[in-house]
């Protein structure tokens, strides 16, 4: 049988973060505070144009203050993400035995054993990416 390298599967989606969703969720939330923030000073005896601008005052600091709590929010979780990639490698490179019985393990518990257990491990593990994927995904945290 001739070996055949399958190509890697790869697709683009959307980051984590995007401005859009920042927009969105910044915008409702200055919505909903700038609402609640005209309906309060509506009963005051004031002008009409002070309630307005105060719901449009209200509107975007609630806005910019979502969209930055997102941004620091994604941002954080990609660092996390990254140091648990960077954690996986060093361990795929400094304790290979340790990592291949995780991954033997791994595939134990979906009901592999025997040879098709060691041809699956012994795959995964004949390429890193392929190792470091899988132990990004499969490995219980």
């Amino acid at each position: 049988m001739k070996d055949i390298s399958e190509p890697r599967h790869s697709e683009p989606h959307l980051s984590e973060s995007s401005g859009v969703r920042d927009f969105v969720f910044g915008f409702g939330d200055g919505i909903n505070t700038s609402l609640g923030m005209a309906a309060g000073v509506g009963g005051a005896d004031i002008s009409s144009n002070l309630i307005i601008l105060a719901a449009f005052v209200g509107m975007f600091t609630g806005a910019k203050a979502m969209a930055v709590q997102n941004y620091l929010a994604v941002k954080t979780h990609r660092e996390l993400l990254k140091s648990e990639i960077a954690r996986e490698e060093w361990e795929i490179e400094n304790k290979p035995d340790v990592e291949r019985k995780e991954i033997e393990d791994i595939y134990k518990a979906k009901g592999f054993s025997g040879k098709d257990l060691e041809i699956v491990v012994n795959k995964i593990t004949s390429d890193k990416k392929v190792w470091l994927d899988t132990m990004l995904t499969e490995e219980a945290s």
